[in-house]
């Protein structure tokens, strides 16, 4: 039975498929730009495409928006702006009907009905100016394109368009100050068969440097409304969002951003709100994304970080909220608010009439978006229900030690306190566990501020080789280099003294603009030495990481020293042995002490003992003690020796512990 459309498009080559949808390849292995959020840079000193694809070709991720999948998810990603389970069946139908265009589909059935289709599969050719192609040439980028779709706009031929726009509620003045314009496509004949509206992108000194299109509703004007292949028997323009490819852009509405940190900057979830915005009298500081509501830019991002306080004015709707949610998210709630208008955006409220004082009160009223609130009880009940059916869900990420696990019951939004005697491999521990975490997608980031961040980053650099990088060749050394460069793993790149309240706000950063859910603090004498009263300092800052923790859902390591009460009495470390342990022992949801075990009766090789000496967890083990293996070499722990790189190489271990 020959494959369906979607299976052979599953097993499609990536770059095949890329080609035929005119996506350009770059340095790296990357793809250019991202179909679903339209970047064209993985951030704003990366300057390779945003999609990286697999060396097998049969899978791709962008790095920007955080979408992936096979050559199928391409492909729906550029026809329809989402996955294919996410379309409608006449969604799935176009996408089918394009890449059968595109010559990618060889025999199959044709699962919504209709004829089976027979055309085998072409062999790659080079492409050519005349390749069909979702981005054709229409939508093109050239010199005049500006001033020609002002032309049409204000033409005959441009009647319709300007009278959708007129219907909309804007004005001749405001399109003209905006340079809104039509883009018009003619048959052969000259007679216009499509039209889109153009909204001129325009960077910080006002060059034009991209447009946007969005098709004019209406009947088709291929089929004057009866149906025709070309709209999808509906007789009805789809609506669609273009732009053109292979061009940069940017914020739009961002010549308008005064330098004043101060004010308030207002964002829209479309171009169109924001030129609506300018005609209801809002005509500074009005910007909108240009690649749909939920996706922003590194580069966008950093041009609006120095402002103290954005409004996020998004549709009222389920996508809205997605939206504000994102970009809430990646500014900080705490600078955010958002005003809810009386129509579902900017653009609808000007189309039915209401008056800018409407508008702009309901600027000045917005709300603020920390999430707090006030609920009865029974407000949970369906999470009770969700936790009494299936409670392993409710576990923390996996640590990378089945020990820890089951000690742990994973990790979760907390403030983990780390101590032990100097010598006994806090810090080497809390890398390891960092490390662990990156490898499996978690943002992960580090601090080193008792020794430079190079001393962290040569414990990564064995911990990669599997063993003293020194005795490796400088080849070998680049891979693992590149590789852990390749993980969501961040350094803080400070060494000394940094106040708390300077860490809490690099936590913030990097946890809406890196997505960092797991951070080390290495260690907390750095943070509150000087203080007047170390002790009270101690308390304030393991309360406000505590808190900290479970606000941005990220996990907090801190590492902590003890006094040397232990050393005196020949005993363990315990929590109630560090400054300020009153608070520790009631603030940190977990306390773990980590102890030197060295290779003699009770084990054979480098170990660790592990105490948990508080864990809040319902899957964690108090009290519990583990024994985890520890390869010097490779600064690697592990459930047994034969699990880490010496103990799998067949060492025994007989050599001596570096430092911590």
């Amino acid at each position: 039975m020959p494959k369906t459309w979607i299976e052979q498009l599953k097993s499609a080559d990536v770059w095949r498929v890329a080609s035929n949808l005119n996506l350009k390849r770059t340095r790296g292995n990357g793809l250019s730009p991202c179909p679903r959020c339209g970047a064209e840079t993985r951030g704003s000193t990366d300057r390779r495409g945003p999609i990286g694809v697999n060396s097998e070709g049969t899978g791709w991720r962008c790095f920007q928006c955080d979408a992936s999948g096979d050559a199928l998810q391409l492909a729906s990603f550029t026809v329809e702006g989402k996955t294919l389970a996410e379309a409608s069946p006449d969604g799935k139908k176009r996408v089918q009907q394009k890449m059968q265009e595109w010559g990618m589909l060889g025999g199959q059935e044709n699962k919504w009905g209709g004829a089976q289709i027979t055309k085998a599969i072409r062999p790659q050719k080079k492409k050519s100016a005349s390749a069909p192609s979702y981005f054709n040439k229409k939508f093109a980028w050239h010199k005049n394109i500006l001033a020609e779709c002002e032309d049409n706009l204000w033409s005959s031929d441009g009647a319709q368009t300007l009278a959708y726009l007129q219907s909309r509620g804007f004005r001749e003045e405001t399109l003209k100050a905006w340079y809104i314009g039509a883009l018009l496509v003619r048959d052969n004949a000259g007679q216009v068969k499509e039209q889109y509206v153009a909204i001129p992108v325009l960077d910080k000194s006002g060059k034009c440097v991209n447009m946007r299109f969005r098709s004019v509703p209406g009947p088709c004007l291929y089929c004057s409304g009866d149906g025709c292949k070309r709209c999808y028997n509906t007789g009805e323009v789809k609506k669609i969002y273009l732009r053109c490819p292979g061009r940069p852009t940017t914020l739009f509405g961002i010549k308008q951003i005064q330098g004043d940190p101060s004010a308030d900057i207002i964002i829209c979830e479309g171009e169109l709100d924001v030129v609506a915005m300018w005609q209801f009298g809002v005509q500074e500081n009005v910007v909108s994304g240009t690649a749909g509501a939920g996706t922003w830019a590194d580069e966008w991002l950093d041009i609006l970080e120095p402002y103290e306080h954005f409004i996020l004015v998004y549709d009222v709707d389920d996508a809205g909220d997605k939206g504000a949610k994102t970009v809430a998210d990646k500014l900080g709630r705490d600078r955010c608010s958002r005003a809810k208008l009386p129509e579902n955006d900017a653009a609808e409220c000007l189309r039915q009439g209401h008056s800018p004082k409407r508008v702009i009160a309901c600027l000045e009223n917005s709300q603020p978006l920390l999430e707090a609130g006030l609920v009865r009880v029974d407000a949970y009940t369906l999470e009770i229900e969700k936790l009494v059916s299936s409670p392993q869900a409710h576990r923390g990420l996996p640590i990378g030690s089945q020990k820890m696990d089951e000690a742990l019951g994973g990790w979760r939004p907390e403030l983990i306190v780390i101590t032990g005697d100097t010598a006994a491999g806090k810090t080497s521990f809390a890398t390891w566990l960092a490390l662990e975490q990156a490898r499996r997608g978690v943002g992960v980031l580090l601090t080193s501020f008792e020794q430079r961040p190079i001393g962290t980053v040569q414990k990564l650099l064995r911990s990669e080789v599997g063993g003293d990088f020194t005795l490796v060749d400088a080849g070998t050394r680049a891979a693992a280099m590149a590789t852990l460069g390749s993980l969501p793993l961040y350094m803080v790149d400070h060494y000394g003294e940094l106040a708390s309240d300077q860490m809490r706000d690099l936590l913030s950063y990097a946890s809406r603009r890196r997505d960092i859910r797991w951070a080390m603090i290495d260690h907390l004498g750095f943070m509150v030495q000087g203080a007047d009263d170390e002790r009270k300092a101690i308390e304030a800052v393991v309360r406000d990481y505590a808190t900290l923790s479970v606000q941005l859902g990220m996990t907090i390591v801190l590492i902590c020293h003890p006094n040397n009460m232990s050393i005196a009495q020949q005993r363990r470390v315990k929590l109630g042995d560090l400054k300020g342990a009153s608070a520790i022992r009631q603030d940190a949801h977990t306390g773990i002490v980590v102890e030197r075990v060295l290779p003699g009766r009770t084990v054979e090789h480098p170990a660790a003992a592990v105490h948990i000496d508080k864990c809040r967890s319902e899957f964690g083990l108090q009290g519990a003690r583990l024994t985890l293996f520890y390869d010097p070499q490779a600064c690697v722990y592990a459930d047994s020796w034969d699990e880490t790189p010496a103990g799998r190489a067949g060492m025994n271990g007989g050599f001596p512990m570096p430092a911590p």
